[in-house]
């Protein structure tokens, strides 16, 4: 069981999880790429003493990699009946929490990139404060879940209320 099954309340529930979307990384991707480009024209220029920065740079290949996975596990958002919750951290855990009563509106904001690999940026406001949330994965479909659940938030608030 997760952080965030740990720390529910009572009858609440997960309804969609989300997760960053890998291009959050591709600048350091893309560098990694280009230490690998560069150790290749090393290897093919047979530069003297060349294994060393081809070692090198195969290990700050693993290393970045590993970082990406990592970083990426351990970011998460969940959407439950009550709560948007968001925890980030892989030493150092880091939890945000919305309760949804809160929510006002849900934005999302994607470029032509973001499009064509569907991730995006999610606003949400309370209030006069706006809760911004970058490189998420398929955007359209988080906010979907988050305004249905809002909408049976607000079926559930009028039903009290006629009662």
């Amino acid at each position: 069981m997760g952080f965030i099954e740990q720390n529910l309340t009572n009858n609440e529930k997960i309804v969609h999880k989300g997760h960053l979307h890998w291009f959050a990384y591709a600048g350091g991707l893309a560098l990694i790429a280009a230490l690998w480009a560069v150790a290749m024209v090393v290897i093919a220029l047979n530069v003297p003493e060349a294994w060393v920065f081809v070692v090198v740079t195969l290990l700050a290949l693993l290393v970045g990699y590993f970082y990406v996975w990592l970083v990426s596990k351990n970011t998460e958002y969940y959407i439950t009946n009550k709560r948007l919750i968001v925890k980030k951290g892989i030493v150092q855990r880091n939890t945000s929490e919305i309760r949804l009563v809160k929510c006002e509106g849900v934005m999302v904001e994607q470029t032509m990139l973001g499009r064509l690999f569907n991730y995006g940026t999610i606003k949400i406001t309370t209030g006069e404060v706006v809760n911004t949330y970058q490189f998420i994965a398929s955007p359209i479909r988080f906010r979907t879940m988050l305004n249905e659940t809002l909408d049976q938030l607000d079926i559930s608030k009028s039903l009290e209320d006629n009662l």
